[in-house]
């Protein structure tokens, strides 16, 4: 749905307090199956973006059983585009929100690091479409 024309993508992030954020990225689009690459561009908002899902561009989506660059998947339990393993984490599994991730560098739980550092979110929305 993305592959062929550029879209926008939009995360909403909601943390355990009921505290609202949000990020746009322009540009974004996913690469063909079976890799699906991520591509997209710095993100803008108040979510922040510095230490957010900017850094897995041109990062293909890893699974427990296809992640062969860096293992973040198995470490972190999730499927996601881990770039630098887990700035941004939204497929990370689900703890209390508010408490901090128990992983080993706090990265592997439900996280956006730029937002709630390595607290546990509540909820996430991720929206794209097309420009």
């Amino acid at each position: 749905m993305t592959a062929t024309r550029l879209s926008e993508l939009r995360i909403d992030l909601t943390a355990a307090d009921g505290n609202q954020s949000y990020e746009l990225f322009q540009n974004f689009r996913l690469g063909i199956a079976p890799s699906y690459t991520l591509h997209i561009e710095h993100g803008t908002g108040t979510a922040g973006d510095s230490h957010g899902l900017s850094n897995s561009n041109n990062n293909d989506f890893a699974t427990f059983d296809e992640d062969n660059v860096n293992r973040c998947a198995v470490r972190y339990h999730g499927g996601w585009w881990y770039g630098s393993c887990a700035f941004a984490n939204l497929n990370g599994e689900y703890g209390t929100p508010g408490h901090i991730s128990s992983y080993s560098n706090g990265e592997g739980g439900f996280t956006y690091r730029e937002f709630q550092l390595l607290r546990m979110l509540r909820e996430s929305f991720m929206m794209f479409r097309r420009v």
